[in-house]
């Protein structure tokens, strides 16, 4: 595994350009060999201050795939849905450029968490065996060290087979999710973990200390070529 780095900035705003930054430079390698590249991008404070940024990168956005890594099984117009907060900081401005893969809402016809997040999974052309799924990750992080909507101590944390589940009783509202799973994840070839604030704190130093996935999901979500995590001064203050 690649060893995990760190960079430390002096606050929330300069941590999301410099994730930007880095996002956008991947992409842009991957395009160049390839053609095109896939993100995956978060909510949270500082996950959507990360995709304004990037909305003002330099990226060909034509020949680019975008995922979310989870979202609330909530009515499509709901104000919870995490494509609503990235379709004002980012998706709108970008139009019909990238080709952008939102998860299924709820409604009268589908109420059931679990059987929207298999069928989502089912739409899916995704790569076999181990080859990579995403060019890029973006992930927020809880104080209790949950990405996506991966919580410690709980089935999506513990799941090692499937890539995306649904969530049911999830210990933040709305209790109802869909999530790409660790395994999803750590089939990125970068990834860039995003937290602001000393409430984060404790979480860092778990995460890159290679801690129990079970515990503290962040410690599980590791890429295939890199894994970075950018910090605010708060973030990075359990780090001795």
């Amino acid at each position: 595994m690649p060893p995990i780095r760190h960079l430390v900035h002096p606050d929330a705003g300069v941590l999301a350009g410099a994730a930007a930054r880095e996002a956008a430079d991947h992409l842009a390698d991957r395009i160049a060999a390839s053609g095109r590249a896939v993100l995956s991008l978060t909510g949270g404070s500082v996950g959507v201050a990360t995709a304004a940024a990037l909305a003002r990168a330099d990226v060909d956005w034509d020949r680019v795939t975008i995922f979310l890594g989870d979202e609330r099984f909530v009515a499509a117009d709901h104000p919870d849905r995490n494509d609503g907060q990235l379709d004002e900081a980012l998706l709108g401005a970008l139009g019909d450029r990238p080709t952008v893969r939102r998860w299924p809402a709820r409604s009268a016809e589908n109420d059931d968490v679990d059987a929207a997040a298999a069928r989502f999974l089912e739409s899916l052309e995704l790569p076999g065996g181990d080859d990579p799924i995403f060019d890029v990750t973006i992930l927020g992080m809880g104080p209790e060290g949950h990405i996506d909507s991966i919580f410690p101590d709980t089935p999506a944390v513990a799941e090692s087979d499937r890539l995306v589940v649904g969530v049911r009783d999830c210990p933040k509202p709305p209790a109802e999710r869909m999530t790409f799973t660790l395994p999803a994840v750590r089939r990125s070839r970068h990834v860039l973990v995003v937290a602001a604030g000393e409430g984060k704190a404790e979480a860092v130093a778990h995460g890159l200390r290679g801690a129990t996935p079970t515990d503290w999901p962040v410690a599980g979500a590791v890429g295939l070529e890199s894994t970075t995590y950018h910090l605010d001064e708060g973030a990075a203050s359990g780090l001795g």
